[in-house]
């Protein structure tokens, strides 16, 4: 169980709540956001979302990133929090949390 910034994730039964309310996500939405809320506030680059989320060996679209922290963001974000996945430029993706909402 991850739980940041009002966002829980439950990793065995692949369960997101965001203050308590059911999100959807699609598997690499899901996996996107387990790497993000495993290292909050570190930046990380696209490369390393790649190796991580995609694997290496990914041969897809150079904007696959992007495109589903975008729609991570339209998920996490409708749900009224504050923004927390942030772009940190020519770096990557930092996902930034109140100091005491990290368990």
């Amino acid at each position: 169980m991850l739980d940041a910034g009002g966002i829980r994730l439950d990793v065995p039964a692949r369960r997101v709540t965001v203050d308590g309310a059911d999100i959807a996500l699609a598997n690499k939405e899901f996996e996107l956001l387990r790497f993000l809320m495993r290292n909050p506030r570190r930046a990380l680059s696209r490369t390393a979302i790649l190796d991580r989320v995609w694997n290496y060996d990914f041969g897809g679209q150079a904007n696959i990133v992007e495109l589903y922290i975008s729609y991570l963001r339209r998920k996490i974000d409708a749900e009224g929090l504050p923004p927390l996945i942030h772009t940190k430029r020519g770096v990557g993706y930092v996902l930034r949390l109140p100091p005491e909402s990290v368990a």
